[in-house]
């Protein structure tokens, strides 16, 4: 059994529940969640206002997901925008002075 076997449609489940009816660690099921989540045919939802995850019965419920995911996905944004803000700046500052900074996103 897969980990989309256990998540239910009727309720929202944790990953603490899953960790013990499966045995596995949190961050495989974590890992697995990630993946099934990118398959249209194995949606597995979750909301900031309830705790855990679930199988979607409504196309509302997934449309909630979707609002969720949009809004956390622009909140990163502009995290990631302030950093490279910061990292042109540093640089600029630095410029002359033989400072470097190297940037590795692997």
């Amino acid at each position: 059994m897969g980990i989309y076997d256990y998540i239910p449609k009727d309720r929202y489940i944790t990953r603490e529940e899953l960790v013990n009816i499966t045995g596995w660690s949190d961050r495989r099921i974590r890992d697995e969640i990630n993946e099934l989540r990118k398959n249209p045919d194995t949606i597995i939802i979750s909301s900031s206002q309830r705790k855990g995850y679930k199988r979607p019965e409504r196309i509302e419920e997934m449309e909630e997901c979707l609002r969720e995911s949009v809004s956390r996905s622009k909140d990163e944004h502009e995290k990631q925008t302030a950093i490279l803000k910061a990292i042109k700046k540093m640089r600029k500052q630095t410029e002359g002075y033989g400072v470097q900074i190297f940037l590795d996103f692997s």
